[in-house]
């Protein structure tokens, strides 16, 4: 158990090295504290600390940066931070200009989070009781199209076809006229399995090119019904100086790139903050990366989560106030719109 001075020293440490991302003597940390404290008293205070493994000394320098073990006693000791006016102002704009748009409202918050923090945010969704509102189709060139595809809770999935020259715009706006016809209000879960059984035996005797169509819209609606994963300010994280080891960058891009990676972080609507450091994220052997998430009930059923991803040292009290501010007001407009369906 740390006393109260020894918890300030740890805290104002790990402030410091958020930073900077310098290690910190107790010289330049007595200058800092807001107690009157000789820089004897802390390195006292600091030998403890560090037979405790809240701190450690790296090779490089006199000074202490944090331990995992310190990072995880300062983020269950959190304060309560408020944000500014300013920052709960640009949350509530992108709220009400997304309102009937779920896909938009997060993926802009997502974009916001990471132009504030200078990290990297990903969005996971799951809609298991949205159901299909509309299919459309616009024509490009060179035989390619663009499926629009919109749910009655506003997800939007945009998907490019390339089809064969023998496929005709006749037979495409048929095979979507038959699936409007039968698949609006059917949940997108049960898409894929309503247009084997109801809209292929139909489009067999009405299109040409059936089978080239029926296995286009398939595999599109079998993406859409999976989670989907939206980042944002991948390029963030990439800048930190933990990363500047070819090494692990080249994981941190690998890992980036594969999606089924980030499907493992927490979608529970009663989760609250969680906060994963080192080998708890996703990212397994990768020590020095943090993941902190919330998650948002989009409806009964469905759900949603926020995360920034960044490294240990990253300011975990701004970004912990972003993340459970903005995902608590995400939640309240996505049930307020359910209320008023009804």
């Amino acid at each position: 158990m740390l006393t109260e001075r020894q918890s300030m020293i740890l805290k104002y440490i790990i402030d410091d090295y958020s930073k900077t991302g310098v290690p910190i003597g107790s010289k330049a940390l007595a200058e800092q504290l807001p107690i009157h404290v000789s820089s004897a008293t802390i390195r006292n205070e600091m030998a403890v600390l560090s037979h405790q493994n809240f701190i450690e000394k790296l090779h490089t320098s006199s000074g202490r940066v944090p331990s995992k073990e310190g990072y995880r006693f300062y983020v269950h000791n959190l304060g309560k931070v408020d944000l500014d006016e300013g920052t709960k102002n640009q949350v509530a704009t992108i709220i009400n200009k997304h309102r009937r748009n779920l896909n938009e409202m997060v993926h802009e918050s997502c974009n916001m989070l990471s132009e504030l923090t200078h990290l990297t945010s990903v969005a996971l969704g799951n809609a298991s009781d949205d159901t299909l509102q509309r299919i459309s189709v616009v024509p490009l060139d060179d035989g390619r199209v663009t499926a629009i595809i919109i749910t009655r809770q506003g997800h939007v999935e945009n998907k490019v076809f390339q089809f064969s020259s023998d496929v005709e715009m006749e037979d495409l706006l048929s095979c979507v006229n038959v699936m409007n016809e039968l698949l609006i209000g059917t949940p997108i879960s049960e898409v894929a399995f309503h247009l084997e059984r109801d809209v292929r035996p139909i489009l067999t005797t009405q299109v040409k090119q059936h089978e080239e169509l029926f296995n286009a819209f398939l595999e599109a609606f079998v993406k859409f019904a999976s989670n989907s994963v939206y980042f944002s300010g991948k390029e963030n994280i990439l800048y930190q100086p933990e990363f500047n080891d070819v090494d692990k960058l080249r994981r941190l891009v690998s890992a980036f790139e594969n999606s089924k990676v980030w499907k493992t972080l927490p979608l529970s609507s009663e989760d609250g903050i969680q906060i994963n450091i080192g080998n708890e994220t996703p990212l397994g052997t990768m020590n020095d990366v943090s993941v902190i998430s919330a998650s948002f009930k989009t409806g009964e059923t469905s759900k949603g989560s926020i995360s920034v991803i960044g490294p240990t040292r990253m300011p975990y009290e701004k970004v912990v106030a972003l993340v459970e501010y903005i995902t608590e007001n995400i939640e309240k407009a996505c049930l307020e719109d359910k209320q008023d369906e009804k």
